[in-house]
């Protein structure tokens, strides 16, 4: 048994390092800072804005980013226990904001909207590096790099991802239906059934627009656990599987619809029904996936994984040579 002898004044003070301590002093200028920072957006980047936002409402791959910044605001929120004004990275984020100009011209000058678009995601990190310093970014680069998806791909990089996602989707989808008992067979990208028309994979049904999305919530998914950085590796790159698997889940659903239900119920299934429900099937999906990642690598309450130890270690009346698992001591993890 061990007495804590420590004084109250041999105890450290939490508030002397100045790095630890509460920037509430400065809350009020930095938060003008940050409302003269979304001014500036507004005034320099608001045509840019403009033209992302028109190609979200016209095309339905890039729907999904109108909710991109309402959930790169809840980063913020999330993680404001992090935000602490600090010093330093004012050169880097100087460098940034010139990378950003230097964007924004050749964007002008080439006619690349898409560049103007990327000199926003320089702007943002550089300005927050002048304002608040490294602690600041280390705050908000979550909500910084989640903005990538508010931003279509170049077309030679969709038309690139489209053929091979296409071929996936055909044989995977033809051996689904033959495996469920349906008389189906694929040539090109397209699959015969034994009811005309046949199911045409075309770039619209590659699978693209599923594949950017699901990746978006699994690496939304990986900024909110509280794991390790192996575990969200995991769930991020489980975003491609569980794309492929929605839309071959699609196409079957459509040849089975079809093969039992005529074609024009098959049509409205596959271009109405299906595509709104492949978004709360691949939120089930990623909630089985967190599931079971917490029960393969189960955590603590403190936020670190189980050891096992003697129990005489413990002070358990056991018989000799049995253990007790008991939560390792950690700090708690950073968001």
């Amino acid at each position: 048994m061990s007495v804590n002898l420590t004084t109250q004044k041999e105890r450290p003070d939490v508030n002397s390092n100045p790095v630890d301590a509460s920037p509430r002093g400065t809350d009020a200028a930095w938060w003008l800072a940050g409302l003269g920072l979304l001014a500036m957006v507004a005034v320099f980047f608001g045509d840019s804005i403009v033209r992302l936002a028109t190609r979200w409402s016209n095309e339905p791959d890039y729907s999904h980013g109108f909710l991109v910044p309402p959930f790169a605001a809840y980063l913020l929120w999330y993680r404001r226990d992090m935000a602490q004004v600090g010093r330093g990275g004012g050169f880097v984020g100087l460098i940034l904001l010139l990378l950003s100009a230097g964007f924004r011209l050749g964007a002008a000058y080439y006619a690349f909207p898409l560049a103007d678009s990327a000199a926003l995601l320089l702007l943002l990190p550089g300005a927050v590096l002048l304002m608040g310093g490294w602690s600041m970014l280390r705050w908000s680069w979550p909500a910084i790099a989640f903005l990538v998806f508010m931003i279509p791909l170049p077309g030679m990089v969709a038309e690139r991802l489209s053929g091979p996602l296409q071929h996936v989707a055909t044989v995977c989808g033809t051996y689904a239906l033959q495996t469920l008992g349906v008389p189906a067979a694929a040539v090109g990208n397209v699959i015969h059934l034994s009811q005309e028309p046949p199911i045409m994979v075309v770039e619209a049904c590659s699978g693209l627009r599923m594949l950017i999305c699901f990746i978006a919530i699994t690496v939304g998914a990986a900024f909110i656990v509280e794991w390790g950085p192996l575990e969200r590796l995991v769930i991020v790159l489980s975003g491609i599987p569980i794309a492929v698997a929605a839309n071959v889940i699609r196409i079957g659903s459509t040849g089975l619809v079809q093969e039992h239900f005529g074609p024009e119920m098959a049509s409205k299934i596959f271009h109405d029904f299906a595509g709104w429900l492949m978004m709360p099937l691949a939120c089930l999906f990623v909630a089985f996936e967190l599931w079971l990642l917490n029960k393969t690598f189960p955590q603590a309450e403190s936020g670190g994984p189980l050891v096992s130890m003697p129990a005489s270690d413990k002070g358990q009346n056991l018989p000799s040579g049995r253990a007790v698992v008991v939560p390792a001591e950690r700090k708690q993890p950073r968001r």
